[in-house]
């Protein structure tokens, strides 16, 4: 049952990766960088609190806060930037990559921080990692399925949504 709790919380958590891997990747070629740098993210993340569980407890609104402003950022990063066509897409830099990582990631270390105590430290951070590694994966691959003008104006709106829900 406990495995079914984190793996339950996993997939929640990993929605809005999946979200920021399909805006991200709208108007990006699609790389294995971006979802691998996601869930080594999300595992150092996840690691982190397994480890300081008890001086993190108090931070998960600032994590909210912090991952909502890096969001912006990107937001702002895609509005601002060269409208790209389809024939000459630019793959999505390393940088972005662990922007995105560290943005969606907090909400898995959060929710890791949660499952301490309950017997799944080992086993949360690995799955944690691994679901966000494919919901990130699947939003690349959906990206690319979808034809879309004005890609930079629906990724920075995209990525805006995603800020704005982890400040409520």
């Amino acid at each position: 049952m406990t495995i079914l709790i984190v793996a339950l919380t996993a997939i929640v958590v990993s929605l809005d990766s999946f979200m920021a891997g399909f805006s991200l990747s709208l108007n990006k070629k699609a790389s294995p960088v971006l979802p691998a740098a996601v869930s080594f993210v999300t595992l150092l993340l996840c690691l982190a609190t397994s480890f300081l569980a008890k001086a993190l407890s108090a931070a998960s609104r600032f994590a909210d806060y912090f991952g909502a402003c890096l969001l912006f950022v990107l937001a702002a990063m895609c509005l601002f930037r060269e409208e790209s066509h389809a024939y000459a897409l630019k793959p999505v830099t390393l940088g972005e990559s662990l922007t995105i990582g560290v943005a969606v990631g907090m909400d898995a270390a959060i929710a890791n921080l949660s499952l301490v105590g309950v017997g799944v430290e080992a086993i949360a951070p690995i799955v944690f990692a691994a679901t966000h590694y494919l919901t990130v994966a699947l939003g690349q691959a959906l990206a690319k399925k979808v034809v879309l003008s004005h890609t930079n104006l629906v990724s920075a709106i995209m990525l805006c949504v995603i800020a704005l829900t982890k400040l409520f």
